[in-house]
């Protein structure tokens, strides 16, 4: 399933790139929840809701951030592993919580 998103640039609306996907969380339904977006700033990795973009034309993964706010958010867990705690500071940060 990850192999859809893995690999693919992750742009802003701009189409200016923000990273590329290594690795994709899902939840129990086999839903794809979070991206493992890899900036390239000294091996910094941050967690993306799949939820907010969509695959271009092109194949660039186009989301509504730019790369200060992916940038902002917390890093991803070097297993790629996601506690409820983690999940809770996402939320917040890309303002999904209600």
């Amino acid at each position: 399933m990850s192999t859809q998103y893995r690999g693919h640039d992750v742009v802003d609306p701009d189409h200016r790139l923000i990273g590329t996907i290594s690795d994709v969380l899902y939840d129990q339904q086999g839903d794809a929840e979070w991206a493992v977006v890899d900036l390239g700033l000294l091996r910094s990795a941050h967690y993306l809701p799949v939820a907010s973009g969509y695959m271009s034309e092109s194949g660039e993964f186009v989301v509504p951030f730019d790369k200060r706010i992916v940038k902002g958010a917390p890093k991803a867990d070097r297993r790629h592993f996601m506690d409820a705690s983690t999940e809770g500071q996402l939320l917040r940060h890309y303002e999904l919580a209600e």
